[in-house]
């Protein structure tokens, strides 16, 4: 893969440049977080990436799938002309999710890659899933990917977030995971997926591996809020990408909170030190209004403007950190 699908077309590898592996531009976690899970107002974001952008920020992989897009878009977004809700037919994100996100892409100068998937139990339509195949959960996934998310005229660049959420997989997220990876096998992409606080990330890649995915092709993610640094050596060893994040913890209300920094510059000192820098993957996870760094939170910039330099300084060569923000995640998303 030379290329990969962005919001207006195919982006050249050599094009990425400082990427964030896990973001979200507009997403409704309403569901789970009421009062605080909703990005949906343009001044904000437009605001929040501009503040990327000037850090030297080039590309944002967005990985609100198909349930989180449910009415994740400006309110009104293009007069009210096309469908909020997430695809009833085929799951995908909700057209205005999709053409506010390129309409973003194009506002900030950013490169936007966007995954196709499902998230974990509790979002998940359960008359959908009870009368969908898996087959048939895979083909609207690859269509996303090859054709168009419907309705929109944009193909999705990777499948993500892939989720489960807890210390099992249900049913129905075992279905998804082997949705995603039949539809991964067919089209060579990225598989991202969202495996926070238990180690269950080595559960999800046994299914993908039972469906033929290399694990070369997985990023597990969230992998930073298992308190284990034996759970991201154990990925690693599987060959997949071990993401750490959940960068958005490491600032709240405007406070540092430095236990959080401190644990994941040490995890990534010793993966580092034991050779694995090629493998491992920085990010926010800018999810909630809280995030933002105009409301005290961590933004899309805390990465590079707090935790490369006290990574740094806690030893890490600066020529590894760099690679871990640009030369990564572009090797993760064509498959280098």
């Amino acid at each position: 893969m030379r290329t990969v699908n962005g919001v207006n077309g195919p982006i050249d590898g050599g094009d990425l440049g400082v990427t964030l592996p896990h973001e979200h531009v507009f997403i409704n976690m309403t569901p789970t977080t009421p009062a605080d899970g909703y990005l949906n107002v343009w001044s904000d974001v437009e605001s929040e990436l501009g503040l990327f952008r000037a850090a030297g920020g080039r590309t944002i992989v967005d990985l609100t799938n198909g349930e989180l897009s449910d009415h994740a878009a400006p309110v009104f977004w293009g007069d009210g002309a096309y469908d909020f809700a997430q695809n009833r037919v085929t799951g995908s994100r909700s057209p205005a999710n999709v053409l506010a996100t390129k309409a973003m892409a194009e506002a900030t100068g950013l490169n936007v890659v966007l995954g196709t998937g499902h998230y974990y139990q509790h979002y998940l339509d359960t008359e959908w899933w009870d009368r969908t195949s898996t087959n048939q959960v895979a083909d609207f996934l690859i269509r996303d990917l090859v054709d168009e998310i419907p309705g929109t005229g944009v193909k999705a660049g990777l499948l993500g977030e892939i989720a489960s959420d807890l210390p099992w997989i249900t049913p129905a997220e075992e279905r998804s995971f082997r949705a995603a990876a039949r539809a991964q096998r067919e089209t060579g992409v990225l598989l991202s997926t969202h495996a926070p606080t238990f180690p269950t990330g080595l559960a999800q890649l046994e299914i993908l591996r039972e469906e033929g995915v290399d694990p070369e092709r997985v990023v597990v993610g969230h992998a930073d809020t298992v308190k284990s640094l034996d759970y991201s050596l154990a990925v690693l060893a599987t060959g997949a990408y071990v993401q750490y994040d959940c960068m958005m913890t490491c600032r709240a209300g405007g406070a540092l909170v430095l236990p959080e920094i401190e644990r994941r510059i040490d995890y990534l000192k010793a993966v580092v030190d034991a050779g694995h820098g090629r493998k491992v993957l920085l990010s926010h996870d800018v999810c909630q209004r809280s995030h933002m760094a105009s409301r005290g939170g961590a933004g899309f910039t805390f990465l590079f403007e707090e935790f490369l330099p006290r990574a740094v300084a806690a030893g890490i060569d600066p020529e590894v950190m760099t690679q871990i923000v640009s030369e990564n995640p572009r090797r993760a998303l064509l498959g280098e």
